[in-house]
């Protein structure tokens, strides 16, 4: 397994922060590379992305956690690709997203750090 960790300090309180991370209207907004995002039942959503000039669509599993102000998620089935996003307070106005992501290839590696980077950039504007 490969693992990918990023964090940001991002200019709004961890309660503004998380209510809009946790929902799931907002991914297409603040993961640069999906197009869609729709909820279905039991905590899966039905996403669609663009990826290096591929498409690619499926169900994934996604939980939030209020109280944490975590984000768990991963891909159906037997897919490895999994991640968690977790949103903490830090100085006043201020909090801190810690994205984490776990997948099998680490052929990619640069692709995911930028795309960490752009998310987490995605995040800070999108609540500031």
């Amino acid at each position: 397994m490969v693992e990918y960790e990023r964090s940001e300090t991002v200019p709004a309180s961890g309660a503004t922060v998380y209510a809009y991370v946790a929902d799931p209207a907002n991914l297409p907004a603040y993961i640069s590379t999906m197009v869609r995002a729709g909820a279905m039942s039991g905590g899966e959503l039905h996403v669609a992305a663009e990826v290096e000039g591929r498409h690619e669509e499926g169900d994934a599993r996604f939980q939030a956690d209020s109280v944490a102000r975590r984000i768990e998620w991963g891909g159906s089935g037997t897919s490895a690709y999994h991640g968690w996003l977790q949103v903490a307070d830090a100085e006043p106005g201020s909090s801190t997203v810690t994205i984490h992501l776990s997948t099998t290839s680490a052929d990619d590696a640069d692709h995911v750090e930028q795309a960490l980077a752009e998310t987490l950039a995605n995040i800070g504007r999108g609540v500031g």
